[in-house]
């Protein structure tokens, strides 16, 4: 999701995702809107699943500017960044 959201894939992410909902309690503002979806089969898939997850990260994490940095934030904030592999 890193990749998408700092433009450093050849996907648009304007294409995918949808900001989301500018809250004063966001933890966070790269925040992305859930896509609701009723099947099991979608819901697991890339998106729906990297968007939930993607949005409960702290605003911490957001400060870093490379990808190196962004995966060692995620490591200190004791993250099981697994989900984030195929991400490098």
């Amino acid at each position: 999701m890193y990749k998408i959201t700092n433009n450093l894939l050849d996907i648009n992410p304007n294409q995918y995702l949808m900001p989301g909902h500018s809250q004063i309690r966001s933890n966070h503002p790269h925040k992305y809107r859930q896509i609701s979806t009723s099947h099991n089969y979608y819901k697991y898939s890339f998106f729906p699943r990297t968007i939930a997850q993607w949005n409960r990260l702290p605003s911490n994490v957001f400060a870093h500017n490379s990808l190196d940095t962004f995966m060692g934030a995620l490591q200190d904030i004791n993250l099981t960044i697994a989900p984030f592999r195929h991400l490098q």
